[in-house]
């Protein structure tokens, strides 16, 4: 909670972000087998959680997992512990990306993007040839050869930009945002500050009170986020504490309370912080230290976790300035997300698969989709303030729906199947994950720039 209305002014700035992630109609080409990580069959009644589970189904977060030596063969992002040298993405020497039928093609006006981005892909295979994809300079060329188009407008590479122009790019980003259909009441907006200034003011326990109040007598604020700010005014200290939190740390105290409230259903969906690999994800490695996502939301049926809908990474504030980590963790919720989307239409889920990345206090929301035979994960902004999570609220409940209506009720796999594609899945990108140093590159992004 913070001491005053500048900070909570400065919390309602946060943004939500879409992947525009493009996959193309055109499939790439390869003589090395090892390049691009193909698809499988998925077990999802495979126990893969090592973690001990409450009796509601959330899994509280912790540092470590005792038992990590057991994970299975096939996680995809266990790797050695090496940390000897960089990580640079430059074995892909007969990967390119081929045109086909123009009608499947991403077009606005007349101009064609799908045609854009596949020469955007062999030029990020060009460079990946020549000089090499760097973490911290390369982002959206690292993604672009797993065919994932990262739309952040006044973030974009040098490279996107010039096969694309800043405006065209501006203007995809535009076309396919999604649009919020809900907001934060007014009425509850000003009951949720004035309960915040009481707490700040007067103390923590009449702010409860009064809060519960509120709750018991007006059942609007049961749809605008009454319980998270009732669980933030338990937990949340008054007067921020000087020393940073460490990751676990900041996950337990702040981050976990958020995301549970809006997001952990113990009968039907559950927040995890897991210590295993996810079943979606293709890769096979050696085994050794385990790189995951710091956060999914597990679909339940069947009494068993049926899939994964919502992944995200997290940085605490003492690595608020570590550029290589921070897109490091970028390119993996991308991946993450790419191999969730492809799982649910295989099920015949035409879903839309969320994701996060929280550095320091900044919490930045990302959607991903598959349109036209492009994969079309778009960047989204909603309003500020507690608009943002009702509208991230409102996509995940419709993603639910129709994710827990085909797992019921099994179906072939979705129209869009014939347009997916592979990831990327050379040796060096399979150990990309496992690096967490900076190396003080320039980079697109905000990171580092507090």
């Amino acid at each position: 909670m913070k001491q005053n209305d500048e900070q909570e002014e400065a919390e309602d700035t946060n943004k939500v972000k879409r992947f525009i992630c493009l996959e193309i109609s055109g499939n790439a080409t390869d003589n090395k087998s090892y390049l691009l990580r193909k698809r499988r069959d998925i077990c999802y009644n495979e126990e893969r959680i090592i973690k001990k589970q409450h009796q509601d189904g959330y899994s509280t977060p912790s540092p470590c997992s005792p038992t990590l030596h057991s994970l299975p063969i096939d996680n995809p992002f266990v790797v050695e512990e090496d940390e000897d040298g960089i990580i640079i993405i430059d074995d892909v020497d007969e990967l390119c990306f081929n045109d086909e039928d123009p009608e499947n093609d991403l077009k606005i006006g007349e101009i064609n993007i799908s045609q854009l981005f596949r020469k955007y892909q062999n030029e990020s295979a060009k460079i990946a040839k020549t000089d090499g994809l760097f973490v911290e300079s390369n982002v959206h060329e690292i993604l672009a050869l797993s065919s994932i188009f990262l739309l952040i407008p006044g973030s974009y590479s040098k490279t996107m930009v010039n096969i694309f122009g800043s405006p065209l790019l501006d203007e995809v980003y535009q076309q396919f945002k999604p649009v919020q259909q809900t907001a934060l009441d007014s009425e509850c907006e000003s009951n949720f500050r004035k309960v915040i200034k009481q707490a700040t003011k007067e103390s923590r326990r009449s702010a409860i009170k009064s809060l519960l109040a509120e709750l018991a007598n007006d059942q609007m604020l049961d749809e605008n986020m009454d319980y998270v700010i009732l669980e933030n005014l338990k937990t949340l200290p008054t007067e921020k504490i000087k020393n940073e939190p460490s990751e676990i740390t900041f996950i337990t105290n702040y981050l976990d309370r958020i995301m549970r409230e809006i997001f952990h259903d113990p009968d039907k969906h559950i927040i995890e912080w897991p210590n295993t690999g996810l079943d979606e994800s293709k890769a096979r490695k050696s085994q050794g230290r385990s790189k995951q996502p710091d956060f999914v939301v597990s679909i339940v049926h069947q009494l068993q976790k049926s899939g994964f809908i919502f992944v995200g990474e997290v940085s605490p504030p003492l690595e608020k300035n570590n550029v290589y980590k921070n897109c490091n963790d970028l390119i993996r919720v991308g991946v993450f997300m790419k191999d969730c989307l492809d799982s649910a239409i295989d099920l015949g889920a035409d879903i839309k698969v969320l994701g996060f990345q929280c550095v320091d206090y900044t919490l930045d929301f990302y959607m991903m989709d598959l349109i036209q035979g492009t994969y079309d994960p778009y960047r989204a902004i909603f309003s500020p303030g507690f608009d943002v999570l009702l509208g991230v609220r409102e996509i995940f409940r419709k993603s639910f729906n129709t994710f827990y209506a085909k797992v019921c009720n099994p179906s072939p796999p979705s129209a869009k199947a014939s347009f997916k594609r592979d990831t990327l899945g050379t040796p060096k990108f399979q150990q990309l994950v496992s690096k967490t140093r900076d190396c003080h590159r320039n980079c697109p992004f905000w990171y580092g720039r507090f």
